[in-house]
């Protein structure tokens, strides 16, 4: 039997109304006295209403104000700093290039991270995972880190009053966990018998997939007009937490496998630069139960897509579906040998995942009003 690490959830996990202002006592109970920020302007103006004194009144000294995407070289200058600085924790506050620095950077200076999703496009601030991208925003890799997130603490009101996209966005990404697991389920454990482990992550997955298909449509229309319902604070916990313990509990059996090498796949083209990662693994969903020959659930899916303004085709993204040329880019980066379509249980060739997307564009010809 092999060993199995399970890191299934941060140390802390809060969410609600005025869980921010709590920051202080939390930060006094940790120990911390010397705390560094890693955000993104427009994060920042949107969450330091929300938090205490004792942060907005910090040095801008403390501050890394983040553009661009989560690269190694980025990380390395923060995490320098800190380690020179003696910083006892990282706060990182926005989406997921903020938080996958801010991860990556305390992992590397070996201190605590505190984790601020100002969006909820994807379970960045529960997963002890960053992925990298260079410094044209083309994906490099993931990083798997060895301990989870020290606190994560959400206010729904911010993600609320967050671009409705965004929420789009983690809808999407969240939703290909569910079917991502289940073809690593069938790959990995064929005919077997689950560890409880797996179980617990099989059963998160589901989970994802129920909330986001009972009540993403209520939550979007709710952030639409920049309020919380019960609806959205559901979504919210799927995308976050148990979006994120999809993985922690399952591991590579949990993490990634078709949706998103066609999301890194679609990097390889400027037309798709200005979408986010969500939404084209929203629609490296697609392409992958094209691939699983899975047509009548394609077809299900792409429907609520259609409801939530995910897109369902290349012509979505803004990519030409004849432009054989960006096509051929596009396959090359996403079966690459590394890459994780070539976990599932099914023999992908560049043919194949040619043909796939072609069915995908057949299906999807025809919008559903």
């Amino acid at each position: 039997m092999s060993i199995q690490t399970v890191k299934g959830a941060p140390g802390h996990f809060r969410i609600g109304e005025g869980s921010l202002k709590e920051l202080e006592i939390l930060l006094s109970e940790l120990k911390v006295q010397k705390i560094h920020i890693v955000c993104g302007k427009k994060a920042w103006n949107a969450v330091s209403t929300y938090l205490p004194e004792i942060i907005t009144n910090l040095p801008m000294s403390s501050f890394t104000f983040i553009e661009g995407h989560c690269t190694l070289e980025s990380v390395e200058s923060i995490s320098n700093h800190l380690s020179v600085n003696s910083v006892d924790a990282v706060i990182g506050i926005g989406g997921g290039t903020a938080l996958d620095t801010a991860k990556a950077s305390a992992i590397n200076a070996g201190i605590k991270s505190i984790l601020i999703p100002s969006i909820a496009s994807t379970c960045a601030a529960w997963t002890p995972l960053s992925v990298f991208y260079d410094q044209n925003g083309v994906f490099t890799h993931y990083t798997e880190f060895p301990l989870a997130n020290t606190l994560v603490l959400i206010e729904p009101a911010v993600i609320a009053l967050a671009p409705v996209k965004y929420l789009r966005a983690g809808i999407g990404d969240t939703l290909a966990k569910y079917y991502e697991a289940e073809a690593l389920l069938s790959a990995f454990f064929k005919n077997q018998e689950l560890p409880v482990w797996l179980k617990v992550s099989k059963f998160s997955a589901s989970i994802c997939r129920d909330v986001l298909l009972q009540d993403a449509t209520v939550a979007i229309q709710s952030a639409s007009k920049g309020s919380v319902s019960d609806e959205l604070v559901r979504v919210i916990e799927a995308i976050i937490m148990t979006g994120g313990m999809v993985g922690g509990f399952g591991g590579k059996a949990g993490r990634v496998a078709g949706a998103h090498s066609i999301h890194n796949g679609l990097t390889e083209a400027n037309q798709a630069r200005n979408f986010l990662h969500g939404e084209l693994v929203a629609y490296g969903t697609l392409v992958q139960l094209a691939l699983e020959n899975k047509e009548q659930e394609l077809l299900r899916l792409s429907s609520y897509y259609h409801e939530w303004g995910l897109p369902v085709n290349l012509k979505d993204l803004n990519i030409d579906p004849e432009n054989k040329t960006l096509l051929e880019a596009i396959i090359k980066k996403a079966t690459l040998p590394q890459e994780s379509i070539h976990f599932m249980d099914i023999n992908i060739s560049e043919d194949a995942l040619l043909s796939a997307i072609r069915n995908v564009e057949d299906l999807t010809f025809t919008k559903i009003d």
